[in-house]
């Protein structure tokens, strides 16, 4: 099919792909560097499986149990951003958030226009700005935006009975990362949704997405290691991880209404139209299903919402769209959802831009990384493990203490993580844990709030050090042996 064609007859959804490109884009590049955190590890591993391959070891975090053994459970999502560290790392993860980001939102449309839903734009437009914490967070180059889409093609399959298209998806998700746990809950409830509704039994419905699981572990480079650490990874990290990580934190209630309102309303008003009814159809008592599930799942960790935010906007499309196809005549009630809409993205935008500039806090550490590279090679760090993201992307040739899921430190070894996380909170283990416990050649300390305490801890043992560098930001020490 000629270009011109295959754009004419999907007009609209270039549209959509381009108005979303054109806010992410100005949205991203709000800012010269990365957003969040997790974009500088994803994309220099991005580029060390470019230039060294599938690495079977992983030493820039001793103390964590990925230093004893390593698989990459985000394998395939560096092989896709390796062609975008071709234009530099920095504007390489921007540019694949971008990309991935507007995709996803293009593909929601996509799937609301299939099933005949009015107004698909108005429908994704409030899933994309209805938290201005879900939109940070599509601007950080993480898998999210990729795993939502996968879930969506995953739900049109299902509708389509396109077994083989959901053996293959299953496969792709799987070697993304570990939250194809998510697509196997989807499509289990199908799966039990349509034993209820249809009394019959799909068995392909679940055979061919388990194929594609096994293939995908089995096949993995990684392989046996991939199972063990995957099997810690979610019953082990993800379950204990809110114990140290605020992602895994769950919100305060007056939180999850500030972060949700409109999620909430939505989820709340749709479950009221069934009520009133007593009618669901097969996809909307998925979405229900799906959306009261993540919901649950949100009280105990924000980080559902990634996954609330989209089926609680699927339930409430499926569910309203009779009463707004008998109102669909009504001019006004176009204007309106476009002044909704464009209100909501005027506030959620600036707030989003204040939250942007006041978390781009991580490169005030640029000149104190610089420094590391006069350090020998290999040298071991000692680090509060917010920072090693950053670090490790600006000077990965040294060892770091700490980083990436907290977890893995505490299942390496729980005592030393305790007297670790007391110094973090300004509590005296009795010695100099970054001398005795972690024997570090150098430590890197922050001057923000979060590492007052430690750095108050390295004051009450400042014979042991050495002040090689400091600067407003960051100091770097020697630890003297």
């Amino acid at each position: 099919m000629p270009l011109n064609e295959f754009l004419q007859k999907n007009k609209s959804l270039f549209l959509v792909f381009l108005l979303f490109l054109i806010i992410t884009s100005i949205m991203q590049f709000r800012i010269a560097e990365i957003i969040g955190y997790d974009g500088y590890f994803h994309i220099k591993m991005a580029e060390i499986t470019k230039t060294q391959g599938f690495i079977k070891e992983f030493p820039y975090t001793t103390e964590s149990i990925l230093a004893d053994s390593y698989a990459n459970l985000h394998l395939l999502f560096h092989i896709i951003l390796i062609p975008f560290t071709y234009f530099g790392l920095m504007l390489g993860a921007k540019l694949a958030s971008i990309l991935f980001s507007s995709l996803c939102f293009t593909f929601f449309y996509w799937y609301l226009k299939k099933n005949k839903i009015s107004f698909p734009l108005f429908w994704t437009s409030l899933y994309a700005i209805a938290s201005v914490g879900l939109m940070y967070r599509f601007l950080e180059p993480r898998q999210m935006p990729l795993a939502i889409l996968l879930l969506v093609l995953t739900l049109y399959f299902i509708d389509e009975k396109m077994y083989k298209s959901l053996l293959l998806t299953s496969l792709l998700f799987t070697w993304l990362y570990s939250g194809f746990v998510f697509q196997l809950l989807v499509i289990i409830l199908y799966f039990l949704i349509n034993l209820l509704i249809n009394k019959k039994l799909d068995f392909k419905l679940l055979i061919f997405p388990a194929m594609g699981i096994l293939l995908a572990l089995i096949t993995n480079p990684y392989f046996p290691a991939n199972l063990s650490l995957l099997y810690t990874q979610l019953f082990k990290v993800n379950l204990l991880g809110n114990l140290y990580n605020a992602e895994w934190k769950p919100w305060s209630f007056i939180e999850l209404l500030r972060f949700n309102w409109i999620l909430l309303i939505l989820f709340f008003l749709s479950l009221l139209a069934v009520i009133k009814t007593m009618k669901l159809d097969k996809k909307s008592l998925l979405f229900l299903v799906l959306s009261a599930i993540f919901l649950i799942a949100m009280l105990k960790t924000r980080r559902m919402q990634e996954y609330f935010a989209p089926f609680a906007v699927l339930f409430a499309s499926f569910t309203l769209n009779p009463y707004i196809v008998k109102l669909n005549e009504k001019k006004a009630l176009k204007y309106m959802g476009v002044v909704i809409i464009v209100a909501i993205a005027i506030f959620s935008l600036l707030r989003l831009n204040s939250d942007i500039k006041n978390n781009n806090f991580l490169p005030w550490y640029a000149q104190g990384t610089e420094y590391f590279k006069t350090l020998p090679h290999g040298s071991k760090i000692f680090i509060n493990a917010y920072t090693f993201n950053y670090l490790f992307f600006n000077a990965p040739d040294y060892k770091y203490t700490h980083g990436l899921d907290l977890t893995y430190s505490y299942l390496k070894d729980p005592a030393k993580f305790d007297r670790y996380i007391q110094a973090l909170q300004g509590k005296d283990p009795g010695f100099n844990i970054i001398k005795q416990d972690y024997n570090a050649d150098y430590a890197f300390i922050g001057k923000l709030k979060q590492d007052i305490q430690l750095f108050n801890h390295v004051v009450a043992y400042k014979e042991d050090f050495e002040v090689l560098y400091e600067d407003d930001s960051a100091g770097i020490l020697k630890v003297k042996k």
